[in-house]
Parts: structure tokens; sequence; C-alpha cells
């Protein structure tokens, strides 16, 4: 019985190469999940437009933008992982209407769930190049900001090249739906639609274990 479970493999080995030699396909392993490319986030800023009620806008912006997204099969347009943004580094360009912003609106010191703003399951209509090249696309995800969790979709582009992904992504929101109270300040109101653009530059490599940011 072993010397029968010791030629089996060279059997096996053989029957192998005679189907490789005449031809005939021979299947092959499915693509192991650390195997899949991910995209980290290296560098990227957050833009938000917000129009006041009696005319003229301001912008409140970070580059704290983090995350590594994972394609939920290679070459799919359904991405796992997550883009997150740490709200607390919302610069508005005036320290008073920061503080306002921050504490009385967003209310950062509520947890993670206040502090961060966190897009995930993003799906996209089209998949990225798979190669050097742009595309547009729209796009679809979960947004959860002051705790509450909305879907939301816009628009992106995406350039690929030299083992990196620039994207520029463009939607928009309603503070309402996230129950964000209207904002005010020195008694002049913002409006209840922001708009949101998000761009960043990606590096590719192995998607990191399940469970890693």
């Amino acid at each position: 019985m072993a010397a029968s479970s010791r030629r089996r493999p060279a059997f096996a080995g053989a029957a192998l190469v005679a189907a490789v030699l005449a031809g005939v396909p021979v299947p092959v392993r499915a693509q192991a999940a650390s195997d899949v490319e991910a995209w980290t986030v290296a560098s990227g800023d957050v833009r938000v437009r917000c129009r006041m009620t009696v005319g003229g806008a301001f912008d409140a912006v970070t580059s704290s933008l983090s995350g590594t997204l994972r394609p939920s099969a290679p070459g799919g347009a359904s991405w796992s992982g997550e883009l997150r943004v740490d709200l607390a580094t919302l610069d508005t360009g005036i320290g008073l209407r920061n503080d306002h912003l921050r504490g009385n609106y967003l209310e950062v010191e509520r947890g993670p769930d206040f502090r961060h703003a966190v897009l995930s399951s993003i799906v996209l209509a089209d998949s990225p190049p798979d190669r050097a090249g742009r595309r547009e696309t729209r796009f679809s995800g979960t947004l959860t900001l002051h705790g509450v969790r909305r879907a939301i979709e816009g628009e992106a582009e995406l350039r690929r090249g030299d083992g990196r992904m620039q994207v520029e992504a463009a939607f928009s929101l309603s503070l309402e739906a996230f129950d964000v109270p209207p904002p005010r300040y020195l008694g002049v109101g913002v409006r209840d639609t922001v708009e949101v653009t998000v761009t960043f530059e990606a590096r590719g490599g192995a998607a990191p274990p399940d469970g890693a940011p």
C-alpha cells in the first residue's frame, strides 16, 4: 500500500505533462484573495463646497484621506474596503468657523462614527482601466457620516499608469439626510446640499489580509 501511494504523484505528474504536450487545457486554481490587486491611498484631498443662503460660498478642505480598496473579483466593478476622512481636520480658512463646523454641526467629539466620514461598498458602472489609460464612469456607494449611513452616487474619472491610479470623484449630499443641523455662521446659513470632490492617488499591490484597513 505504501509503495502504491509513492507512485501516484509520479503518475499524476506524467499525466499532466502529457496533457500539456497534447494541447489539452489544464484547469488552474482560482486566484487567491491575497493575489487580488488592491489600491491603497498614497495622498489625497477632499473639498466640500458649501453655498450660503445669501449668496457666495466657502470650501471646507482636508488632506486627511486614507484607505484601501480591493476588487471583489479580478477586473470587477464592485469594490470592498473603504475610504476614510478625518472630519476633525476640515479647514474652512477661518478658525471660529472651523470650531463651529467641527463641534456644533459635525459633532466630531461624539465618537468614531462622527469624527470620520467613511465611503464603502463602492460599485463602478464601468471597470477601471486594466492598463495605462483613462476612464470616466458613474459610481455608487454607502457613506457613513454623522452616525448615519446613506447610499450616494456620483461621477468619477480614473487614470492609470506606472502602478498608480489617479481618481477624481464628485457627488452631492444633503446635510439633512445625515441629521446634520443647518449650519449658520454670523447669522448666515449654509444651503442643505453641499458638493463634495474627492481627489486621490493610489498605489497598486497585493491585497492586505481580510480585516486590514
